[in-house]
């Protein structure tokens, strides 16, 4: 009967194994000896153990106990060891046969469905990644672990544009810009982003279909660039004036309850300037809207020029600007802060051959005495910058154009 099996096992395109009750190999047909690049006798007498790969070890050893207890077993897979080292996916039907006392298994080599289900997995975990990314460092980290798991990727970086900005590698040492690492670019129908780079390890060649993983990997981190930058495009806008890129009217809300609070607990002073653009509407009228929003620009930058970097100059719309002064010691200090921004925006600003006037009438609200809340200072401040603008057209002189709004009015 033995001599039988070995003849049939002998017949059989798939890896044959014969085993013996304590795990020794007694046969290997000759489809075992090529797959796994062993001579028979490198492997008769040895244990059947010695080929299984270490970490699938245990629940092989659980396998074959139930097997040689009578149960057969069909399309358990594992990994064995070919003779360079290199792992191949086997999957087996055994039978225990008491006549003969050995285990009969029969592998057939399914490393190909198994990189290919790999592949799949990635392809999916990738696309996960740069779906649910809310940072491009925790992205690149899951593509780098991802790939890591299928290539021979040693290291990888993630290099955006425009100034081949470093922005992931895999550790900090070793960093080069070019040489000998594979590059991958990443981009979108209309944009480039920069490049995924990769260390790999020595004499590795890809196969096609992982360099179509690569592609795919970098066209998910071009669209997951593409994406972080419009939401910071969205949120700049929602907080910003697009004309002069001063903060708008919520931002200047927002970083006014800030300063009320910070005024609170040091018991510290502030100030809020209302602006208002004087006969603006003639400079569009006599020289057109584009004359208009460049003088708006300027108009921003002298003010801008004009106040500390902690405190904040916003646009509220059309030719209103607010300054917001924090920590100040008292009413003269701001009524320094007036004159040097009346001062500024008196200058005409050249446009071309034009000059155009930019004079503006300013209102004052202190805080805590004109009030503790943002629309009590704003209200107050416009008011004042209404009286101011009223004292101008009735030919009041200069200084009295930012008043500050007394506590009782």
């Amino acid at each position: 009967m033995e001599k039988t099996l070995h003849e049939l096992a002998g017949l059989l395109l798939d890896v044959v194994f014969l085993v013996r009750e304590d795990g020794r190999i007694a046969f290997v047909n000759h489809a075992c000896t090529k797959v796994l690049g062993y001579a028979p006798d490198e492997m008769i007498g040895r244990t059947i153990q010695d080929f299984i790969h270490p970490d699938d070890l245990p629940r092989t050893r659980t396998e074959m106990a139930e097997v040689a207890g009578g149960r057969a077993g069909y399309g358990f897979e594992n990994r064995y060891l070919r003779k360079d080292g290199s792992a191949i996916h086997f999957q087996w039907t055994a039978f225990w046969s008491p006549k003969d006392q050995l285990r009969v298994g029969v592998a057939r080599d399914v490393s190909e469905r198994k990189r290919s289900e790999a592949r799949q997995a990635a392809l999916l975990a990738l696309s996960t990644a740069a779906h649910r990314a809310d940072a491009l460092n925790s992205m690149f980290s899951a593509f780098d672990a991802t790939l890591r798991a299928l290539l021979p990727v040693r290291r990888m970086a993630a290099v955006l544009e425009p100034d081949q900005r470093l922005t992931y590698l895999s550790d900090g040492a070793g960093w080069a810009e070019t040489d000998g690492w594979h590059v991958v670019p990443m981009s979108t129908p209309g944009a480039a982003f920069g490049q995924l780079r990769l260390d790999l390890a020595e004499a590795a060649i890809l196969q096609p279909a992982e360099q179509e993983l690569l592609q795919f990997a970098a066209s998910q981190a071009a669209a997951a660039i593409e994406r972080f930058a419009l939401q910071a495009d969205l949120a700049h806008a929602a907080r910003y004036d697009e004309l002069t890129g001063l903060p708008n009217r919520r931002l200047f809300q927002d970083r006014m309850r800030l300063a009320l609070a910070r005024s609170r607990r040091e018991h510290a002073g502030g100030a809020v300037l209302f602006i208002d653009l004087d006969d603006f509407k003639c400079v569009n009228d006599q020289h057109g809207h584009a004359a208009g929003d460049q003088l708006l620009r300027a108009v921003a930058q002298r003010i801008q020029s004009c106040v500390r970097e902690a405190d904040t100059v916003a646009r509220l719309g059309g030719d209103e600007f607010v300054v917001l002064l924090e920590e100040v010691a008292d009413a003269a200090q701001v009524r320094r802060v007036a004159d040097k921004i009346c001062k500024a925006l008196a200058e005409p600003v050249a446009l071309g051959a034009a000059e155009l006037p930019a004079s503006a009438s300013i209102g004052v609200a202190m805080y805590p005495q004109q009030g503790e809340a943002v629309d009590d200072l704003m209200r107050h401040a416009d008011q004042a910058m209404y009286a101011s603008k009223a004292r101008r057209k009735a030919g009041c002189r200069q200084e009295l154009r930012y008043p500050v709004v007394n506590a009782d009015t």
